[in-house]
């Protein structure tokens, strides 16, 4: 399954990580990076793991307590939508694939 970062995706991955950075700590941010790649590893291996998300059309998984990964499965890609930071403003979901 090959794993596709959308500009949402990538945009709100770095925008998490800054802010770990910046009110957190280094290591707190290493750890979401970590926990972030171990995710998806496993949904290379196992991409229904997720939880379907009715009102957004596309699937859900926890990264932390405070971070989930949107995504959705198009045939042989893993398309990685966004990730949401309950600690931070929360970003816009209307137009997920922009």
């Amino acid at each position: 399954m090959r794993i596709v970062w959308s500009k949402k995706a990538t945009y709100t991955f770095y925008n998490i990580k800054n802010y770990l950075e910046q009110y957190w700590t280094l290591l707190i941010s290493k750890k979401f990076i970590k926990d972030v790649l171990h995710i998806i590893v496993l949904l290379e291996k196992n991409p229904q793991l997720g939880k379907y998300n009715i009102e957004l059309s596309c699937r859900e998984i926890v990264i932390s307590k405070q971070v989930k990964l949107y995504y959705e499965i198009k045939e042989t890609d893993l398309i990685l939508i966004a990730f949401s930071n309950s600690r931070q403003k929360p970003i816009s979901f209307i137009d997920l694939q922009s």
